[in-house]
């Protein structure tokens, strides 16, 4: 458990002295990207979960992938690049829901993966269609994003604030190890006009599925800037840059839930100079002004980046059937992923009568690329002279033009969210499409600790990418709508417990053809589910997280009804800091993750009851204390942690039932950390 001490805001910097580590918060007290409105998440009538700097540190993912799949309800498709929801998650069984910055850029490709999370100040997850905010197009291809959003909140440089802070870590366990090196510097000049700041992480190891292979190295940094010319109008800018090589790596084929004989947890069938190198670039910049104490402007635009250059070999379909086809798969890639983003956005706090209005109104631009090499294909055995071909090229563009009109109202007790947004598509091969995404919710104020709400939201996207024929794209619009009702109670002012139901139907999404390459729009599914969860503190010396997510998720097009991915899902977290005592003020930590048994699939069909993962149970351990407590430095903070401490063998992600990827078996993490 990582937890971050930070100096108070002050105009010049002071030594910080380290008395007692903090208790970890996972609990915040407004959000801001989801619904491009700061507003408590407990009065909106919508879901928003948030991972908080606490929750990010004591992860300690080596990248968003790992991170997010720690999120009950939150799926991916392992890390490989040639599913059409690489870089993109699953929420509420609904797939390929992409993560921007602030709400607004998205990530481009496989930064969606990789991204390195330490200049993370939060996440924000919105749940259930949100194309009324964000759009429709959740992906070039297919029927993506139904399920949510992943909104993540940058690092940005703060104002009349300084501080200094640096950690150092290792990990270390049965062929594993890992090192990482990072900080934080903030500092406020010109009269505390201007601010710049810089997260930095360098992260180097070795995984326990190529403890024999060269290392695995990332670099990452994202300095921004912040500056008031007058009290009423700032300009902001940031960047984030990560280099990263990696050995590549295609999972393992699980059958009966264990390694399909032949295979074990650590098998790695891709060779040492198989790697994936990847470059990932944002740049956002912003000037916003407020006009009077009613109306704010905010003028921005930004660009995401990222080049992969991957090879991979694994198992392939054959992997347990004739041996003497083909049982290997062969991936390679070589791509430029981009999308470039402008938006203008007026925002008004108005009044009508009783009633307290927070407008917002936006116009926005987004364009998405991929161009390069890429192939997959089986073979009997390896060929190391294979060279790109033609066909191996791929070019993709969609464009997209909104509009953007939101009200959230304020009456009494009663909160009021409705919003409807316009989009312009058009596809690189000339194809055009208009969508209108609605969504409207109530929420009621029963008391100071009871609130019920409800919501119904509707996502609207053309199928782009898909072909009816030889030259034929889809163009027709698949479309999903959610009804979600629940309630949040707040036993004392600084804990809530949530809980919501809701039900998701998508139809029109293309659906392939049997026997061709090509498809039609006859697809139809219906997801619906459970969520609960408590975030807060408990008392003065206990905080808890605690999660738990079940999905039921049937495709009405063919009658199919299994579980794709786990039904029921659990994380929980324990923080708690030792009131009196010898160890007083040390804080103690624990967590477990539980995820349920699922069927493997091919191609998202159906195989046997020998095709499962078996559930899993996850417990983690730490302790965290200041050294100035025993006589070290007061300016240093020491963490140890124990990760899988029942070294439960278990698969994390999956792409196929081929190619699974294992979690990490028991490992030990000491960390120092230090603010200044």
């Amino acid at each position: 458990m990582l937890i971050l001490a930070q100096a108070e805001p002050m105009g010049e910097l002071e030594e910080t002295v380290i008395e007692a580590v903090p208790l970890s918060k996972y609990h915040v007290e407004s959000v801001s990207t989801a619904l491009l409105l700061d507003v408590p998440p407990e009065e909106l009538p919508v879901t928003i979960d948030v991972l908080t700097d606490d929750y990010i540190k004591e992860a300690n993912p080596h990248d968003l992938h790992d991170l997010l799949r720690t999120v009950p309800g939150i799926y991916t498709g392992g890390k490989t690049f040639l599913d059409r929801t690489s870089g993109q998650y699953t929420i509420r069984g609904m797939s390929g829901s992409e993560a921007t910055i602030d709400g607004s850029l998205g990530l481009a490709g496989p930064m969606g993966t990789f991204m390195d999370t330490s200049a993370l100040e939060r996440v924000e997850l919105a749940k259930g269609p949100v194309g009324s905010t964000q759009g429709g197009a959740g992906s070039t291809l297919g029927a993506y994003g139904a399920g949510g959003s992943v909104n993540l909140v940058m690092k940005s440089a703060r104002l009349h604030e300084n501080f200094s802070d640096y950690h150092l870590q290792t990990n270390f366990g049965s062929d594993m190890q890992r090192y990482q090196l990072g900080g934080d510097i903030n500092r406020s000049l010109l009269d505390d006009r201007l601010a710049i700041r810089l997260p930095f992480n360098f992260d180097i190891g070795q995984s326990f599925w190529a403890s024999d292979y060269p290392a695995r190295e990332s670099y990452f940094f994202a300095p921004s800037i912040t500056y008031a010319v007058r009290d009423d109008l700032r300009l902001g800018m940031s960047m984030s840059y990560q280099y990263l090589d990696q050995p590549g790596y295609q999972g393992i084929p699980i059958y009966q839930g264990k390694p399909l004989p032949g295979f074990d947890w650590d098998s790695n069938l891709s060779t040492e100079d198989m790697r994936d190198r990847y470059h990932g670039l944002t740049l956002q910049a912003y000037v916003e002004y407020d006009a009077n104490d009613r109306w704010q402007y905010k003028l921005g635009a930004g660009i995401s980046r990222a080049s992969l250059d991957f090879e991979h070999l694994g198992s392939s379909a054959y992997a347990g059937g004739s041996y003497d086809q083909k049982p290997l798969e062969h991936q390679a890639g070589d791509s430029v992923y981009q999308q470039n983003n402008i938006y203008a956005r007026a925002n008004a706090m108005l009044s009508s009568g009783n009633v307290d209005h927070q407008v917002l109104m936006q116009a926005d631009f987004n364009r998405k690329v991929r161009k390069g090499y890429s192939f997959f294909t089986s073979v009997p055995e390896y060929d190391p002279g294979w060279s790109w071909r033609e066909d191996d090229y791929q070019y993709t563009r969609t464009d997209r033009l909104g509009f953007l009109v939101q009200d959230y109202m304020s009456w009494n007790k009663w909160r009021a969210l409705a919003g409807i947004r316009y989009d312009y598509h058009k596809s690189h091969l000339g194809n055009t499409a208009n969508s209108f995404s609605p969504r409207g919710g109530l929420s009621y104020l029963a008391s100071d600790r009871v609130i019920l709400f409800g919501n119904i939201s509707l996502t609207e996207s053309p199928n782009f990418g898909y072909m009816s024929g030889v030259d034929e794209e889809l163009t027709d619009s698949w479309r999903a709508v959610q009804y979600e009702a629940g309630m949040r109670y707040s036993p004392i002012e600084s804990l809530w417990f949530s809980g919501s139901v809701y039900q998701i139907d998508q139809r029109g999404f293309a659906l392939a053809i049997p026997d061709s390459n090509y498809y039609e729009t006859e697809g139809e599914v219906r997801s619906q589910g459970l969520e609960l969860s408590v975030t807060g503190e408990i008392s003065d010396d206990l905080s808890v997280y605690a999660a738990y997510a079940y999905n039921d998720y049937r495709n009405l097009s063919t009658g199919s009804h299994f579980d794709r991915h786990p039904p029921h899902s659990f994380t929980g977290r324990l923080s708690y800091r030792i009131p009196a005592g010898y160890l007083q003020d040390v804080l103690l930590g624990v967590s477990y993750r539980y995820r349920d048994q699922y069927s493997t699939t091919h191609r998202a069909e159906y195989i046997s009851e020998d095709h499962f993962v078996k559930a899993s149970h996850v417990f983690d351990a730490s302790m965290s204390m200041a050294l100035s407590k025993f006589g070290g430095s007061d300016k240093a903070e020491l963490t140890f942690r124990l990760n899988n401490i029942f070294n439960e063998r278990y698969i994390e992600s999956n792409r196929h039932y081929y190619q699974a990827f294992p979690g990490d078996p028991r490992n030990f993490e000491i960390a120092i950390r230090t603010s200044f």
